[in-house]
């Protein structure tokens, strides 16, 4: 039965239910298989590697450019205004970029693609909540967390065999086969509504353009960051500059407008403070299985993609059945602060065993840590987002959409970001170290070398012998730094997941509301 208790609303509530799921994880697994494939893609393409990073940025930064205020043009729209029109234009784009060979019109399909996604997204919570009785409401927000590991496994095994057997195409076209039917459904599935005149009237343009525009600005610092170092680039520093000014600016405005749109004061509520909070640690935690695991093996035990993510073992889609199941029951029973304890203890536990690694483990040895990390992805977020939406103020839910799709993109850009740079540096660091104790001073030097050089091959002489010892030890040296940078990794998101035990300690009982009631 619908809000109204009419059984006909029952299959448009299921047209929505579906299309806002196919949304989620078609944004998410966009956005995984482009940054998987992205090595494909310049070969593809013809770029360079800096034009391929260029393309990285603005296939993902533009996101963040209209998804925080989405949730205010469906309020203000509708659902069927608002989101069939992109998914049309996206599906377009999709077919259209593999035959583009110029550079600056392939920048720019791209910014106007994520854009689009950055529609999808961001619509999806609030579609959710305005279009399906509430009692669904928790089964549609863990279908949103589920596309979290979704598409990291998925992402992963599709980017790898799309080269190796269709086509890289494929990276574009399917999505371009999902998107019209996410706007069919949208279409028999959204209620019919007006538009919003009064809500319209008070629009605060000027705060959704300066906070657009400014989280835009500090995702290219970001995302260029790693590839430029940081603050001995000026481009990087000129961004992070302008970020801070626009940032400012917007503050100021949103004190001086009378409605804003997304005022700071949303986040004055202990538990909502907290719970973003918690979801920053929670993405710190989840570093581990969607960075440092793939990289280790690609870096480490020279594994491509597909073999990484390979989901066709059944168990793989009964784990994150059994995580969305359980994480589900656990907010409905146990309520959100002992589930966001459970969810960190599976964190805690995964970091833990994380920083047992060496260089013989392959995908065998992550199989627990996976396991845990999925129990944990899908039981801390659905927590952590059910507190937010439970302890705040329902004529201010719009505002909090706008400051969760920040946490989505900034912030998990942030701390991917740092988690790169922190492995990178790590990696030199242990080098180094490990370096001042393999020196020509080393007894039995010469032997040992000849040893490692005869070991990889025929030689034909003590001279080939040692030279080839050399590249042999400076492999080894430098897959031994890789693994103790790795560890340091784990050791990482073992501290994120205790610090965000220490988080939800401090959180007060959040009060009844439809997401976490029977």
């Amino acid at each position: 039965m619908s809000r109204n208790g009419h059984a006909s609303d029952l299959p448009r509530q299921g047209y929505v239910a579906v299309a806002m799921v196919m949304a989620a994880i078609l944004t998410a697994f966009d956005v995984r298989t482009a940054s998987i494939g992205l090595a494909d893609l310049r070969g593809a393409f013809g770029l360079s590697f800096d034009e391929g990073a260029w393309l990285s940025t603005f296939a993902t930064a533009p996101q963040i450019l209209i998804a925080p205020s989405i949730g205010w043009l469906i309020a203000v729209f509708g659902v069927k205004r608002v989101m069939i029109g992109p998914s049309i234009l996206y599906s377009l784009i999709s077919i259209a970029i593999p035959f583009v060979h110029s550079f600056e019109v392939l920048v720019t399909l791209h910014a106007i693609r994520a854009v689009v996604l950055g529609i999808f997204v961001g619509a999806t919570l609030l579609v959710a909540f305005r279009n399906l009785d509430r009692k669904y409401w928790i089964l549609a927000l863990s279908f949103y967390v589920l596309r979290i590991p979704f598409a990291q496994n998925l992402g992963l095994y599709t980017a790898g065999s799309y080269t190796q057997t269709i086509g890289w195409q494929w990276l574009y076209w399917q999505g371009a086969l999902v998107a019209p039917v996410i706007g069919i459904l949208f279409w028999y599935g959204g209620k019919p509504s007006k538009v919003d005149r009064q809500l319209l009237d008070r629009a605060d343009w000027g705060g959704m353009a300066l906070f657009g525009v400014a989280l835009t600005t500090l995702y290219f610092a970001l995302d260029q960051g790693n590839r430029l170092d940081w603050f001995r680039s000026g481009y990087v520093v000129s961004l992070l500059l302008a970020t801070g000014f626009l940032f400012a600016v917007f503050l100021w405005h949103e004190t001086r407008v009378g409605e804003p749109w997304a005022h700071i004061s949303i986040l004055y509520n202990r538990n909502i403070a907290l719970g973003f909070v918690a979801i920053a640690c929670f993405m710190i935690a989840s570093l581990g299985s969607s960075l440092l695991e793939p990289n280790f093996l690609v870096s480490v035990s020279r594994l491509r993609p597909e073999q990484i993510g390979d989901f066709t073992a059944p168990y793989a889609v009964l784990l994150l059945a059994a995580a969305t199941v359980t994480a589900v029951t656990l907010v409905r029973t146990v309520k959100q602060r002992a589930t966001l304890l459970v969810g960190f203890t599976c964190f805690a536990i995964s970091a833990w065993l994380g920083t047992q690694l060496t260089s013989l483990w392959s995908l065998p040895e992550f199989r627990l840590i996976v396991i845990l990390q999925t129990f944990g992805e899908e039981i801390v977020f659905l927590a952590a987002v059910a507190t937010l939406f439970s302890n705040v103020n329902p004529a201010r839910a719009v505002s909090l959409v706008a400051y969760v799709q920040v946490m989505r993109l900034i912030c998990s850009e942030t701390f991917a970001t740092s988690m790169t740079t922190w492995v990178r540096q790590r990696e030199q660091l242990h080098s180094y170290l490990i370096g001042l104790h393999v020196t020509g001073a080393t007894p039995g030097w010469n032997s040992a070398i000849a040893q490692l050089g005869s070991g990889s091959g025929p030689v034909s002489s003590q001279a080939e012998a040692l030279k080839r010892g050399v590249g042999v030890l400076a492999t080894i040296v430098q897959r031994e730094a890789n693994v103790l940078a790795y560890i340091d990794g784990f050791w990482i998101t073992f501290i994120a997941a205790i610090v965000g035990l220490i988080v939800v300690s401090l959180m007060k009982p959040s009060p009844a509301h439809p997401l976490t009631s029977r």
